[in-house]
């Protein structure tokens, strides 16, 4: 039996619906990266970045964008999930795909503020030429989950409940890939990652 089969069907239904409930946590670490093609415009939406600059993702137009949601007080998914977009990032590299920025967007303003996010990408060894930890007013940020489909819900200080969601928006800012999971296929996301660039590099 497989560790998908393994999880109830609650769960998968929820898993592949990107909204992970609290008694079910424990299957983003055992189920495998579930995979939809999307189209998404990502939001314009002005947050702050980890210097504490104004930041929006047509910023980034141009490249290809790895978006996913964290939060810096998290140890358990958040970590698997950054590692997973660094993994991606450096396969990519390799293969010459350099066209490639990283978002992580915090699911907790109330606790990562910019120096927080600072020192969180330092001590993760984040590249900060092609990564960027957004954070903002709660107003904010809450048009960027809506406009990704989270939905987050605070538990505690320091402590959300959020679905395991990375994101891959195109060089026009188009999202066309939604990846459910807390680690990432790296090969088969590197296969979309370089099909958006060609089809981009055709227009």
């Amino acid at each position: 039996m497989t560790a998908w089969q393994m999880i109830p069907g609650a769960c998968a239904l929820a898993l592949f619906a990107g909204a992970l409930p609290p008694g079910c946590a424990w299957a983003q670490h055992s189920a495998p990266m579930a995979r939809t093609q999307v189209a998404i415009t990502a939001p314009d939406t002005v947050l702050v970045d980890q210097e504490g600059r104004r930041f929006a993702f047509k910023e980034l137009r141009g490249k290809a964008v790895l978006v996913a949601f964290i939060y810096t007080s998290c140890h358990h998914v958040c970590p698997l999930i950054f590692d997973s977009v660094s993994a991606v990032q450096k396969r990519a590299g390799e293969a010459g795909l350099r066209d490639l920025s990283a978002v992580f967007v915090t699911v907790d303003p109330e606790i990562d503020t910019p120096e927080i996010l600072k020192a969180y990408a330092l001590r993760r060894g984040a590249d900060l030429s092609t990564t960027v930890f957004l954070t903002g007013r709660s107003e904010d940020l809450q048009t960027v989950w809506d406009g990704f489909g989270l939905k987050i819900k605070q538990l505690g200080r320091g402590l959300v409940d959020h679905p395991p969601l990375t994101f891959l928006a195109d060089p026009d800012g188009v999202v066309r890939y939604r990846y459910v999971g807390s680690i990432l296929d790296t090969a088969a996301v590197v296969v979309d990652l370089r099909n958006v660039l060609q089809t981009a590099a055709k227009k």
